[in-house]
C-alpha cells in the first residue's frame, strides 16, 4: 500500500513536469489506478479482518 501510495504523488509530479496537457492527463490516469489499487488492498483488510469497516469508511470516500 505505501507503494501505490508513494506512486500517486509521484505520478503527478511527474507528468505535471513533462510540459504538455496529454502527458499531465495520461500520468493523471496512471495515478487513478494506483488509487484503484489502494482502495482493493482496503478492502481486501476489511474481508481478512485486519481493519473494520469504520477504520476504512473515510479513504473510501
Amino acid at each position: 500500500m505505501s507503494r501505490a501510495a508513494t506512486s500517486v504523488a509521484s505520478n503527478i509530479a511527474e507528468g505535471q513536469s513533462r510540459g504538455s496537457a496529454k502527458d499531465f492527463i495520461r500520468f493523471l490516469y496512471i495515478s487513478n489506478g494506483s488509487v484503484a489499487e489502494i482502495q482493493t488492498q482496503l478492502i481486501l483488510c476489511v474481508e481478512y479482518g485486519y481493519l473494520m469497516q469504520e477504520d476504512i469508511d473515510v479513504a473510501m470516500d
